[in-house]
């Protein structure tokens, strides 16, 4: 009872901290985004009853858009690229959904405070796994806090955006599947539901869903098994029912964010290698310019989390820990898919692997201090020096 009660504290001390570290968002207006525009024609379609057309034109047309129509006249301020890109965003339910409801009482703020409550539910499930894959409570608490002030992280976080409850779910559906692993199917229930919630609110679903298939093909088992099925299962129907049609969103991509002549795969496959390298110069300046913080978050804790993905003495990687590093790689396919410059917005779908790779550096480094006095044996006045076994000291938090 005593360590659910501190667990709690520190968690509640989280909160609070996050809510500081976004306190200039919780008043005053928000500020749009051409996909907060979207989101909030989604919210008039569903409050309002407008047709598509009437709410884009509304959004976008109107005093929300205004800025954005004068400092990006050829897409914001363009009725056709508008109404082009708005089938991009229909699978995308949940949040407009949420902001409808919310906008009788914070009006055209809604879209914005529900991001930001999903940015402080993201903020505590992280804890909350941490806390799951077993990581001693300073190292789970130090993680998360220097997640709160990811600025990658909190800089989305402030904009009427899907990416914070996004980062929620798949850390909920990561949870969910945790549990599964350790104690039994019934566990199943969350991970489903919260892939379900996810396919309707980002298409970074397939991240879970590819983790759980690369943890199956890696270690057999019934759970796994089921963890991976259901998965896909999970996220399949609204692939099936809302079709984004991918093909044109990567020519778009690859054709500077305008609508492209040419949507033949070859064409697509050549941009490709090109794309790749301007992300990488654009994120490289981006890093230079002042982003160390989120470049050294991500790289050291997905570094950290393939160096020490092995539990040591050739033992193989426990379930979750391969549970996260097939997180990672499907990851890192998922910001190559559409290689795009987003200031760190996209990469944050490795915020769970990347802090799960820091906590196991930090156990190391914890372990390392700790051991040598753990193993230094007590004096006994006699019989034989009783022999320690190393390896049940190890910390494992896999």
């Amino acid at each position: 009872m005593r360590q659910l009660a501190v667990r709690l504290l520190v968690a509640a001390v989280l909160a609070a901290t996050a809510l500081l570290a976004v306190a200039g968002s919780l008043s005053g207006p928000a500020r749009w985004s051409p996909d907060g525009l979207f989101y909030q024609a989604r919210v008039y379609e569903i409050r309002d009853g407008l047709s598509q057309r009437d709410a884009l034109s509304k959004a976008f047309e109107g005093p929300l858009g205004a800025r954005l129509r004068a400092i990006d006249p050829d897409r914001s301020g363009n009725p056709d690229w508008v109404a082009y890109n708005a089938k991009f965003y229909e699978r995308r339910v949940t949040v407009p959904l949420a902001a409808a409801a919310l906008t009788p009482a914070a009006g055209d703020r809604a879209i914005l405070d529900i991001a930001l409550a999903g940015y402080i539910v993201a903020v505590l499930a992280l804890y909350w796994l941490l806390l799951l894959l077993r990581f001693r409570l300073v190292v789970a608490a130090g993680v998360t806090l220097a997640t709160i002030f990811l600025p990658a992280l909190t800089h989305h976080a402030q904009f009427p955006l899907t990416d914070s409850w996004g980062l929620a779910l798949e850390i909920i559906a990561f949870a969910g599947a945790v549990l599964a692993l350790r104690r039994g199917p019934r566990w199943l229930a969350l991970w489903v539901a919260a892939l379900v919630l996810l396919s309707l609110t980002r298409d970074s679903m397939w991240i879970p869903v590819l983790a759980a298939v690369f943890l199956a093909v890696f270690q057999r088992s019934r759970t796994t098994l089921w963890l991976a099925v259901s998965g896909v299962l999970a996220a399949l129907p609204a692939v099936v029912a809302v079709k984004v049609p991918m093909r044109e969103l990567l020519a778009q991509m690859l054709n500077g964010l305008q609508p492209a002549p040419d949507l033949s795969w070859g064409t697509i496959a050549g941009r490709y290698p090109g794309a790749i390298v301007d992300l990488l110069q654009a994120d490289g300046g981006y890093v230079r310019d002042g982003a160390l913080y989120s470049a050294f978050y991500l790289l050291a804790g997905l570094g950290l989390l393939v160096v020490l993905a092995r539990s040591g003495n050739g033992v193989p990687a426990r379930p979750a820990t391969l549970l996260m590093l097939g997180g990672a790689l499907a990851g890192i396919a998922y910001v190559l898919v559409v290689p795009v410059f987003s200031a760190f917005r996209l990469e944050l779908v490795l915020v769970p692997m990347a802090a799960f790779g820091l906590a196991l550096g930090a156990e190391r480094v914890a372990a390392s201090v700790t051991a040598p006095a753990s193993l230094t044996p007590p004096k006994r006045k006699s019989g034989p020096v009783p022999r320690v076994a190393v390896d049940d000291l190890a910390s494992d938090a896999s």
